[in-house]
C-alpha cells in the first residue's frame, strides 16, 4: 500500500483534485556522500491528479492512498507493454527477413521500432480508458488538517 501526504492545490470538480507532494528519492534519505545523494538534495514537488471522495478543499493537508495491486498494475501497463511490443516487433522482423530475404539487421531494427511505437500507442489508449484510469488513480482517504499554508515553488518542504 502506497500512502503519501500532500496539500490540495486545486479542486477540479466534486470528484477530483490536484495535490502536491514531496517527490521521494529512491534512497529514502541516505548519506552516501558527505552532502547526500542527488535525490536527497532535491526538493522537487510532484503534482498529481487524484480522486477526491472526501471533498477536500484547496489548502487541506490530505492523505493519499494507492493500493499495491493497482500500483503494480499501473507499472506493468506503463513499462511492460512497450517492451512486449518491442520484442514482438523484433521477432516479426527476424521472421520477415528470413521469409522474404531482407537484410536481417534492417528488418529487425525497423520492426522493433514499429513494435515499440505500437506498444506506446496501446499504453496511451489504455490511459484514456475510464475504467483503467479510475483503477490506477490515487485516492484522497483523509483530510489531516484544513487550510494549511500552500507550499512555495522554491523548494520548502510541504508534506514532511
Amino acid at each position: 500500500m502506497a500512502e503519501r501526504i500532500g496539500i490540495v492545490i486545486k479542486k477540479e470538480s466534486d470528484r477530483y483534485a490536484q495535490v502536491v507532494t514531496d517527490r521521494k528519492g529512491a534512497c529514502g534519505g541516505c548519506q552516501s556522500t558527505p552532502h547526500g545523494c542527488r535525490s536527497c538534495l532535491s526538493n522537487a514537488k510532484m503534482e498529481s491528479h487524484v480522486a477526491n471522495p472526501v471533498g477536500a478543499e484547496p489548502g487541506d493537508l490530505v492523505k493519499i492512498h494507492l493500493s499495491t495491486e493497482n500500483l503494480y498494475l499501473g507499472a506493468a501497463i506503463f513499462y511492460l507493454i512497450p517492451i512486449i511490443g518491442l520484442l514482438m516487433g523484433a521477432f516479426i522482423g527476424a521472421w520477415a527477413s528470413a521469409a522474404y530475404g531482407l537484410t536481417g539487421a534492417v528488418a529487425i531494427i525497423g520492426s522493433a521500432a514499429a513494435g515499440l511505437a505500437i506498444g506506446f500507442s496501446v499504453v496511451m489508449l489504455l490511459d484514456r480508458t475510464a475504467g483503467i484510469r479510475r483503477r490506477i488513480m490515487p485516492t484522497i482517504t483523509d483530510v489531516l488538517k484544513s487550510n494549511v499554508d500552500m507550499p512555495n515553488s522554491k523548494g520548502a518542504s510541504c508534506c514532511g
